[in-house]
Parts: structure tokens; C-alpha cells; sequence
């Protein structure tokens, strides 16, 4: 019976490259667990099963990543896991595909093993196949520490033999990363939408679970996310989606109807996995400044993962530099130029309708004068024009504008307001401005007032008549009756009336005595 040869692997590799390509490639888990999950893609696997800690992190804790794609021999773990920086698509990477031709790989520079080291310090990597089991051990203090001493054979993973040997296990990959560097407990949640927005393969095809629960659409930014009408396919964009003639993306691009810190930019993608998140195109940040707190997208772009590599080493930005790169980004500005158009002319028919239906302010405006209307038109429609100010903060602007539309001194304001400009900045500037005018205005009207208290006062003393001296008091300054009161209308009218219907007497003496001998009247009366 031939004896069964013994197990021994090697790894080869310069001692900077665990530390350049290990703790400086990723420093959270969801692109470290992406790149695990990338690989299981490629093996074919139907799911992947991911178990996290829960709670406070312990010395013990340990993340697990288990798939269930082909798996890999001892031969294949020798010539295809353990290089770093393997070419793994070869001379002609745009049409690699894995295996057993079943999906085009993601993978490419050998690389995902080493980033583990920028969350853990320790990796056990278990690869079942044909009912063999193989388990190594890649710990990264041991590693450098072989690299200190510059040996002369080249790095031997540790073989972990417990878990080595025949079994009955399906097929398929098992990752462990432990010695997490961390003590703030992990969140389920937070990685489910992390891996998510990273990988645009997971689907009823290609199930992800963490902790049992799946990875759901929602998980990641849709773009029914955006209010109807702000959102928009790229072929509705200037450009119809080509890129340098020859290019061409897919995806869209939208506006959030509140802004977002954590999902804001467009998610550029290369072969269903992330090449950029949250990129602006290198878009000057000046340009439509609070619009872009709304900004979000999703934009494919396969070409970046082509025959030529314009992917930065750690997945987080495309290599614009490039020419391919520039093309892209001169189609990414020009179609974030054309959206912040469409944003703002959007947002200002919606704050139009917002502001003009705002407490009540269509009616009162239905109420005032032509002159006033104009004015007010003109003062609300500097409130729309401005892009920083928002429709739901707008109604202390609006109630200034109410209150003092009558004065000329307001109409003076909003003609130095439409000199100056409409930024934020200078409505504010100017509404303090208006205060100190405003503060005249009550000035005025409390002198007003203090010299109508003294004339009443000065006609009561007198005994005035009621008619001809207090009547008209009032009726100038309504606010002594009551000072709710703007305006009143005077006895006149009724004097009108009872002229028109109750004749007087010609004779009015000779009435008078008439009345009195009836006993309806006692004592003279004058005519």
C-alpha cells in the first residue's frame, strides 16, 4: 500500500509586501470580507454563509466565511492560493472565466489573502474537495518575523492537522480571521449593507448570508430610493451613455430627497464589483455645493476591469490618470453637471409650490394690494432661486416678508437684494440690515401712537364733541378701540341710511309739541 505524502506547502514572498499588502490594504471588515466572498463567486459557489460575533469582541472572537464552490486540491492550493500577486486571468483577462466556464472571475491580483491582515491577525484557510480536507494557518507576526530573519527556504504556512484528512463535508472554502483588531462590537447589519454596496453580483443566483440572514436589494442604495422624477438612466444623459465612442456604461444617477453622509456619490462598478464608492468624478466640490449632499448613483463600467487594469490595488478608486480613465471622467462630470440642472430646476418647482402654499402665504398674497404683490413675488421668488436655502426653513423668511411688504423701506431692501445677488450669505446679511429698518419703522409707529394717546387724552379733558372731533380720532387710529383693529368704518353710512328712510320734520318745534301733548315728551327741545 503506498503511503500517503506527506503534507507541506510553501509561500514565497518579500518581507515588506505583508505589511504594504496586508495591514495597508484594508483597515474595516467589509472589504475584507468582500474579497472572500469575490472568491467564492469564482468557485462557482451558490451561497455564502458568514458568521460574526455578536456583542463585546473577546480574544476568542472569530469571523467565518464558508462557501461552497469547487474547492481546491492540494496541487491547487499550492499553484493557485499561496502566490501573491498571481496573474490570475493571464494575457487575455477580459475573457477568463472560472472553472468550469460557469461565471466570468472577479478575482485578479492574488491579493484578498494578505488584506485579511488589516482587520485580523490570524487567517485559517480550510479547502475541502473530492472528500479531502486541507487547513492552513497564515499568522502575521510569525510571517514577519520570518522576514526579519531573511531565510534562505521560503515561507511554510502552518499546517493545522486536526482539521486535515478525509471527510464528509461538501465542498468548497472556509476563511477565519482571528485576533480581530477591534474592541467595538460588529454590527450585522452595517456588514450586510457594506457587502452589499460592494458587489452587485449578490442575487437569487449568488446568495450572501450574514448570521443567517440574507442579503436583500434593499440592503443596498436602489434608485426607487429617489423621489419620482429625480432620477434618471444614463441613457437619458448627455452622451447616451458612450464614453469616448467607443465605452459605453449602464446604471443611473439621482438625488435623495433628504441628504445622506453615508451613501452620497455614485458607485462605480467593473465586473459586478466595486471599483470607486461614492466618486463625484473629480468634480470640483464648489459646483452646486448642497445638491451634492442628494447625490447618489450606481454606474457599470466593465471596461476599467478589461485587458487593462485601471483599478486601484485596493479597490477603492479607478486609475484616472489613464486615458480611459479621463474619458470617464470627463463623461462623469458633463452628467453630474446636466443632473445638478435638473436638480435645480426640479427643487425650485417643488419649493415654489412649497413656499407659496406655506402658511397660507397663496391666500394673503390674493389679499394685498398689486404693488405689494409684486413686491412679495419678487422677495419669495429670490427664496426659491437660492439653492441653500431649504422649502422647510423657509417660513421665517417668509413671515418678514409678510410683515413688512407694506413698507417702502422693505421694497428699497429687496431692490439691494436683487443688486446683490440671492446666496444664503447675503439674505442674511441684508435681514439683519432690515432689522435695524424695521426697528425705525416701530419707532415711527410708537411715536404715532404716543401723540394719538395725547390728543384723546387732551379731548376727553375737554369735553370734545363726540362727532366732529372724536369720531374722526378713531376712525384715523383704530388700534385705541381695540388693537386688533386696522381699519373701521365710520357712522356716516348709517347717517345715510336714516336721512334716506327717516325723513326729518320740516318743522321741528311744532313736532316736538305734538309729542309733548301726547305725553310722549316732557321739556323743550331745541330745533
Amino acid at each position: 500500500m503506498a503511503k500517503t505524502k506527506p503534507l507541506k506547502f510553501t509561500m514565497p514572498f518579500e518581507p515588506m509586501t505583508i505589511e504594504h499588502l496586508g495591514l495597508r490594504l484594508y483597515s474595516t471588515l467589509p472589504p475584507v470580507v468582500a474579497e472572500a466572498v469575490s472568491n467564492a463567486y469564482d468557485a462557482e459557489s451558490k451561497k455564502v454563509e458568514i458568521r460574526v460575533p455578536t456583542g463585546a469582541i473577546a480574544p476568542t472572537a472569530e469571523v467565518v466565511i464558508r462557501d461552497y464552490g469547487h474547492g481546491l486540491t492540494r496541487t491547487e492550493i499550492q499553484r493557485e492560493f499561496l502566490p501573491i500577486g498571481r496573474a490570475r486571468r493571464g494575457t487575455d483577462s477580459s475573457k477568463v472565466m472560472s472553472k468550469n466556464g460557469k461565471v466570468k472571475v472577479t478575482g485578479r491580483k492574488g491579493l484578498g489573502k494578505l488584506s485579511a491582515f488589516g482587520v485580523a491577525g490570524e487567517v485559517e484557510a480550510l479547502f475541502i474537495k473530492d472528500g479531502e480536507a486541507v487547513c492552513l494557518r497564515l499568522n502575521y507576526q510569525k510571517m514577519k518575523a520570518w522576514g526579519r530573519k531573511k531565510a534562505s527556504k521560503p515561507y511554510e504556512p502552518e499546517i493545522v492537522k486536526s482539521r486535515c484528512g478525509t471527510t464528509t463535508e461538501p465542498d468548497g472554502a472556509e476563511i477565519r480571521l482571528r485576533g480581530l483588531h477591534r474592541q467595538r462590537a460588529i454590527d450585522p447589519d452595517d456588514l450586510r449593507r457594506g457587502l452589499a454596496r460592494r458587489m452587485s453580483l449578490i442575487g437569487p443566483g449568488f446568495q450572501v448570508f450574514v448570521n443567517g440572514i440574507a442579503i436583500r436589494p434593499g440592503d443596498r442604495m436602489q434608485r426607487k430610493s429617489c423621489p419620482d422624477g429625480f432620477s434618471w438612466d444614463v441613457t437619458d444623459m448627455p452622451g447616451n451613455g458612450h464614453v469616448a465612442r467607443t465605452r459605453r456604461v449602464k446604471g443611473w444617477i439621482g438625488f435623495l430627497e433628504t441628504s445622506s453622509q453615508a451613501n452620497r456619490g455614485v458607485d462605480i462598478f467593473a465586473n459586478k464589483k466595486a471599483a470607486e464608492l461614492g466618486s463625484f468624478f473629480n468634480l470640483a466640490s464648489t459646483h452646486v455645493q448642497f445638491a451634492r449632499a442628494h447625490l447618489v448613483g450606481e454606474i457599470n463600467a466593465d471596461f476599467l476591469d478589461g485587458g487593462e487594469d485601471l483599478i486601484s490595488t485596493a479597490r477603492n478608486s479607478v486609475v484616472w490618470e489613464s486615458e480611459t480613465g479621463q474619458a470617464l471622467q470627463d463623461w462623469g462630470q458633463t452628467a453630474l453637471k446636466w443632473a445638478f440642472g435638473k436638480w435645480l430646476e426640479k427643487r425650485r418647482e417643488q419649493k415654489a409650490n412649497d413656499i407659496f402654499y406655506s402658511k397660507d402665504f397663496g391666500r394673503w398674497l390674493e389679499t394685498r394690494q398689486p404693488s405689494e404683490q409684486r413686491v412679495a413675488r419678487r422677495m419669495v421668488g429670490l427664496l426659491i432661486d437660492d439653492p441653500n436655502i431649504d422649502p422647510k426653513s423657509a417660513g421665517p423668511l417668509i413671515e418678514i416678508v409678510k410683515s413688512s411688504v407694506e413698507t417702502v423701506a422693505f421694497r428699497e431692501l429687496v431692490e439691494a437684494i436683487e443688486a446683490e445677488g440671492s446666496s444664503a450669505a447675503t439674505l442674511l446679511k441684508l435681514f439683519d440690515e432690515w432689522r435695524v429698518v424695521e426697528a425705525r419703522e416701530h419707532l415711527k409707529q410708537a411715536d404715532g401712537r404716543r401723540e394719538a394717546i395725547k390728543k384723546l387724552k387732551t379731548f376727553i379733558d375737554a369735553g370734545a364733541l363726540e362727532v366732529q372731533q372724536m369720531q374722526p380720532l378713531f376712525e384715523q387710529h383704530p388700534w385705541l378701540i381695540n388693537t386688533a383693529w386696522s381699519e373701521v368704518d365710520g357712522q356716516t353710512t348709517y347717517t345715510n341710511l336714516l336721512r334716506q328712510h327717516c325723513i326729518e320734520p320740516k318743522d321741528l318745534k311744532t313736532k316736538i309739541d305734538e309729542l309733548t301733548s301726547w305725553g310722549f315728551v316732557t321739556g323743550e327741545a331745541s330745533p
